[in-house]
């Protein structure tokens, strides 16, 4: 009896010395497009491909493109949670070294009456190999006290006239 009542002490007292818990930043909200068709904007920058790195089509910047397909949208309109950051990722097709382009957040009064906020991260900082499909991910802070009428655009810019293959984009808020 004495040892029955020492082993249900043992895990009694044993079982709150668990390690805590880590906590993991769920995303209030993500958008996916693998580039097919949908309510993101600039869909005239996408095209068939074979090189497509997932389905049918990519987007594109080119010489005569310079923006790509982007998530738009009213910052009351993602979130009634405050947000504090927006991770921008998606797949890009390089051929060679000349093509520059950056990722870029940028926020605006409605009807782009007035840029708030505008960030830009070089594309040719992660791509190190060419010819082949490199994952980007790129993470901005936002502002702290934006007005929630602003609209929040992501997208990539290309500062070169080489053509640039684009697939898969996804946002996540936090």
């Amino acid at each position: 009896m004495r040892t029955l009542l020492f082993i249900s002490s043992a895990v009694i007292l044993f079982s709150g010395c668990s390690a805590p818990e880590t906590k993991v930043n769920e995303p209030i909200l993500m958008s996916y497009n693998n580039t097919e068709p949908n309510d993101w904007n600039s869909l005239y920058t996408i095209k068939k491909s074979d090189n497509a790195h997932s389905g049918m089509n990519v987007a594109f910047v080119d010489a005569s493109t310079e923006y790509s397909m982007g998530y738009l949208k009213s910052i009351e309109n993602i979130s009634k949670s405050k947000l504090d950051s927006v991770t921008f990722s998606y797949w890009a097709f390089c051929k060679d070294n000349k093509a520059k382009a950056q990722t870029v957040i940028s926020i605006d009064l409605p009807d782009n009456a007035k840029n708030l906020f505008w960030a830009g991260h070089p594309m040719q900082d992660k791509v190190k190999e060419y010819n082949k499909w490199i994952k980007i991910t790129e993470s901005f802070k936002l502002p702290p006290n934006i007005d929630t009428k602003s609209v929040l655009k992501l997208y990539v810019w290309n500062n070169s006239k080489e053509e640039i293959l684009l697939d898969d984009f996804k946002v996540e808020f936090y």
